[in-house]
């Protein structure tokens, strides 16, 4: 025990004396750095996004141009009997009347398979029972009936002006701070920014026109004309009377009935036909209508002048690109004699690179250090464009002026 206690002491002696030739090697430990004399370090927001809404004059426009106004019916030929004919204000159909089959003795004949009487179609005789008329005007004083189609060659080479209206649209812009002028006064920036607007402009009124009326004729072979408006054939019923004028019955009990033909018949093909054409400035009118948007692009340097702490003022001017789309479209209106009005519409759709240039002044104002709000006006301009209607029948055109253009503009700012 006495040599382990030994033995034991030795060891640590030897152990305490190893550490502290290594500490002597290792040298002082390493102090940490003190800061508090260093200044603070901020980070200063170089962009700015601004968002809101662009309100800016509408385009000018003026529309133009002549067309033709086609019939919507087919009279057919001037003559021929029994043909489809069709017009504004009636219809002249083939006959339809039928006479029952009969056999060499003078029998209806059947049909074998339904058991149905055969009926044939009459032998011409240059009338016809399908036929329709609407107005009481179309029977004429010596007892003939008319009916006309109806068309229009739009001669009118005037202008109409009329302004789309203002618009309000999405506004967007990305600022670049790029640092001080004349001795720190000002700041400058770069803009880049982009706006959507409407074009939407819509105007009518009469037009001078060439209308052309044909009119054809048709017997009635002195019949009293049936009250308009009617559709051939026609027919009656009536209660069927005994002797002593009381109803007849029916095996069932009901009242037994009498069909009569009422048809009144009329030529199966024009007697006479006229045209006619006159110069009219009330009959016929146009309505043109133009729809669409255009995105402004721009870009340019934009300079700030403080005015307090949170309040400051700037001027942006620079370069701009107008991507323009519209859809422009004319409804010719025909009013007739008789019967309904008579439209046609034509449109066409196009698109439009448009240079130009900007000018925006507003005033910030800085809720905090990384966003406010802005106000102000706005102006810009970028030329004009014309667009056209042409089809086999008409030919129509529209300017869209989107120069000298100016509104306000206002929204949120937020600095990163």
């Amino acid at each position: 025990m006495k040599y382990l206690r030994l033995a034991l002491v030795t060891f640590a002696s030897s152990l305490g004396v190893a550490f502290a030739q290594d500490e002597e090697r290792r040298g002082p430990p390493v102090e940490i750095p003190d800061f508090s004399n260093l200044d603070e370090y901020i980070y200063e927001p170089k962009s700015t996004v601004t968002f809101g809404f662009r309100y800016i004059s509408g385009a000018k426009t003026s529309f133009g141009g002549q067309g033709k106004i086609a019939s919507p019916e087919d009279p057919g030929a001037a003559s021929g009997a029994n043909v489809l004919r069709s017009y504004h204000n009636g219809s002249v159909q083939p006959d339809t009347r039928v006479v029952a089959r009969a056999d060499s003795s003078g029998n209806p004949v059947v049909d074998p398979e339904s058991g149905a009487p055969v009926f044939d179609l009459i032998a011409p005789d240059g009338r016809t029972n399908a036929w329709t008329f609407l107005d009481a005007k179309q029977v004429t004083p010596d007892g003939y009936l008319a009916f006309q189609t109806y068309s229009a060659e739009i001669v009118d080479t005037g202008r109409r002006q009329k302004d789309s209206n203002s618009s309000a649209g999405m506004d967007i812009a990305v600022h670049r701070d790029m640092g001080k002028l004349w001795n720190g006064r000002l700041a400058w920036d770069l803009t880049a920014g982009m706006s959507i607007n409407d074009i939407a402009a819509n105007t009518n009124d009469s037009v001078s026109a060439l209308l052309r009326t044909q009119t054809d004729f048709y017997s009635l072979f002195g019949q009293r004309p049936p009250d308009a408006p009617y559709s051939a054939p026609s027919s009656s019923t009536e209660t069927a009377l005994d002797a002593s004028g009381n109803p007849v019955l029916n095996a069932d009990g009901s009242v037994r009935t009498i069909t009569t033909d009422t048809t009144v018949l009329i030529g199966n093909q024009p007697a006479a036909r006229t045209i006619t054409s006159v110069l009219d400035d009330t009959r016929v009118s146009n309505r043109w209508r133009l729809k669409g948007a255009y995105y402004t692009f721009r870009a340019g340097p934009t300079l700030w002048f403080p005015i307090t702490t949170r309040l400051r003022a700037s001027i942006s001017a620079g370069a701009a690109l107008v991507y323009s789309g519209s859809t422009y479209s004319v409804t010719q209106t025909l009013e007739p004699e008789f019967g309904a009005e008579i439209s046609d519409t034509s449109s066409d759709s196009s698109y439009k690179l448009l240079p130009g240039y900007y000018v925006d002044a507003s005033l910030q104002f800085d809720l905090t250090e990384r966003a406010g709000f802005y106000a102000g006006a706005v102006f810009q301009s970028a030329g004009s464009y014309s667009q056209t209607i042409e089809t086999a029948t008409s030919q129509y055109s529209t300017k869209i002026d989107l120069a000298n253009q100016n509104g306000v503009r206002a929204g949120m700012s937020i600095r990163f």
